[in-house]
């Protein structure tokens, strides 16, 4: 009995040494980042540098890249990637699972080389643009101000809605 306690507590030591000196666990990604970098190895496996090939999301792109996801988190995944319109479910006996790029998935991939070189790219251009916007959109108000300014000063009878 001694003998089991003396290893009971040894055991414990060891336990809480272990939790005091442990490495804190990397901090987890937000659900859409694990989704863009799961489309991405999706991606390369289907486009094969240029060889367009059929590969099952479970068996070739999940379990290779030791992605364990719940069936709901599978067809979550698999409804996603069908619905951006660059992978279409390929359909006939024995093809359960599998998929295929369609024109613009290949098209994608030979332009940018991943999803997320892709929506970088996209941001990148939405962010121009919208700063490129900003400034005329104040322009063309403050101008139509200017222009409101003048018409009531040099005919105020034209104005809209007064009858003579």
């Amino acid at each position: 009995m001694p003998l089991k306690k003396i290893q009971s507590e040894q055991k414990k030591r060891k336990g809480i040494e272990r939790f005091k000196n442990r490495v804190p666990l990397p901090a987890m990604m937000d659900k859409k980042t694990q989704d863009i970098l799961i489309i991405d190895k999706a991606l390369e496996s289907l486009y094969n540098d240029g060889d367009k090939v059929v590969r099952s999301l479970q068996d070739d792109v999940l379990k290779p890249n030791k992605v364990m996801l719940n069936e709901s988190g599978v067809a979550r995944l698999w409804d996603m990637m069908v619905n951006t319109g660059l992978v279409h479910p390929v359909i006939g006996f024995g093809n359960n699972g599998k998929l295929d790029l369609t024109n613009e998935g290949y098209q994608l991939m030979s332009q940018f080389g991943s999803y997320s070189a892709f929506l970088a790219e996209h941001q990148r251009q939405q962010q121009a643009q919208s700063q490129s916007m900003a400034f005329p959109q104040f322009i063309i108000e403050q101008a139509a101000e200017e222009q409101g300014k003048e018409g009531e000063e040099q005919d105020p009878e034209k104005a809209v809605g007064k009858q003579k």
